[in-house]
């Protein structure tokens, strides 16, 4: 056996001793919270009251964040032979700024820029804006509340897309722009959410996967009592590629889904339904296969004591391509967290994918398997210090895609 996959099972052993740090948990009922009109304009109204916040600009409220991380990744071309490792430097700040316009009408904004730096290979510098940027305006027609919004990120990070192999950086910008209404008619909760999403790569070899799509998503959610969700989830996207390697295509889907609080402790959702989609023909990747499929995935969150909590959720979905039309994903992610003391907490996860791509010219499939552990340790009210492990091994055919990864961090976060 490989020393990688040694590796990779050692510290699955450790994630599982964490895990066998539990007390049975009591069974309790619990009330959902109602998302009726009123009640969700007086939780805007407390979000606003209740909002952490370091300074003020005449009405505007700012939480201002700062974070320095240094990582040392042993394999940043996901390469299976001609690994190159380097020390990453990121220094980053947080912007969370909020204007409470009136008690329930509110423009928000979230920003999180920072900059990489490669200790020995500064050509993949690069500047960072968080996924979690975003600015958005609350306010309401009646009893309608409306989201106007628009989010956008510029990553780099080529481990977080499975398909990649053998590439140092895959640059690209998102950005999402668009309106969700939610009508709660107590026991009915209509909501429509529209989007127009632009996804740019900022990279001469992969910029063919630049495009354009809109998304309608309606959706209906009954309340079945306190504690139990349930509804029909919709969906159809128009996907529009700049260039003809990639096929266009258009994507519907629709089937039910459930949210349910079982006790204090313990929650579970599930979804599932039908998936079809219809693609171009005659792109360069030489792929017309076609989705006539299903999606489902599954979550439970259990509480186990005051101190530690987990939760498992599996799932099949459907991906962009990279070289084909899509890639079917089946995927696993077992996670826990462990408050060990008021100032320090420990999390670790398990994760599991399988990726395998659609009928196209050049094709790969491959599992990946994953395991993360987190300390944090709350060194004063404003500084937090972090250290984080992560480990990816990726098993591919063709095997010239397949790697392994380790990358440590040490992480400062200060709030101002």
């Amino acid at each position: 056996m490989s020393p990688h996959k040694l590796r990779f099972i050692f510290v699955c052993a450790f994630v599982c001793a964490l895990t066998g740090m539990t007390d049975k948990a009591k069974a309790q009922g619990i009330e959902r919270v109602s998302l009726s009109g009123e009640n969700l304009a007086e939780q805007l109204r407390q979000s606003g009251v209740n909002q952490a916040y370091n300074m003020r600009l005449g009405p505007v409220t700012l939480r201002v964040e700062a974070d320095t991380t240094t990582s040392y990744n042993d394999n940043i071309n996901l390469d299976k032979t001609g690994r190159i490792s380097d020390f990453v430097m990121t220094p980053s700040f947080e912007i969370h700024a909020r204007w409470n316009i009136t008690d329930i009408n509110s423009l928000n904004l979230n920003l999180g820029i920072g900059y990489e730096m490669y200790l020995s290979h500064s050509q993949n510098n690069s500047l960072l804006v968080s996924p979690d940027s975003e600015a958005e305006f609350n306010f309401f027609i009646g009893d309608v509340a409306l989201n106007v919004h628009d989010g956008f990120s510029y990553q780099q990070d080529p481990s977080q897309i499975g398909q990649l192999s053998n590439t140092t950086r895959l640059a690209r910008f998102q950005n999402d722009a668009g309106i969700s209404a939610t009508w709660d008619l107590k026991d009915v909760v209509l909501s429509l959410n529209y989007d127009h999403t632009n996804f740019w790569v900022d990279q001469s070899v992969y910029s063919y996967l630049t495009n354009q799509s809109d998304t309608i998503a309606p959706k209906v959610t009954y309340n079945v009592d306190e504690s139990i969700q349930a509804g029909l989830n919709t969906s159809f996207s128009d996907v529009r590629y700049e260039q003809s390697f990639q096929n266009d295509y258009r994507t519907y889907s629709a089937g039910p889904f459930v949210t349910a609080k079982i006790s204090k402790n313990l929650s579970v959702d599930a979804q599932a339904g039908g998936y079809l989609s219809e693609y171009s023909k005659g792109a360069g990747n030489g792929d017309s296969e076609n989705i006539n499929s299903y999606y489902a995935s599954a979550g439970v969150t259990h509480r186990i004591n005051n101190a530690i909590n987990e939760s498992l959720t599996v799932g099949r979905e459907f991906l962009p391509g990279l070289t084909s039309n899509f890639t079917e994903r089946i995927y696993a992610n077992y996670a826990n967290a462990w408050q060990a003391t008021p100032y320090i907490r420990v999390a670790s996860n398990l994760w599991w994918e399988n990726l395998n791509d659609s009928n196209a010219t050049f094709r790969e499939t491959s599992n990946r398997y994953g395991v993360g552990l987190n300390a944090d340790d709350s060194l004063t009210e404003h500084l937090t210090l972090s250290l984080r492990y992560q480990y990816i091994l990726k098993d591919a055919n063709p095997s010239s895609l397949s790697y392994y990864q380790d990358l440590g961090t040490v992480e400062l976060h200060y709030q101002f």
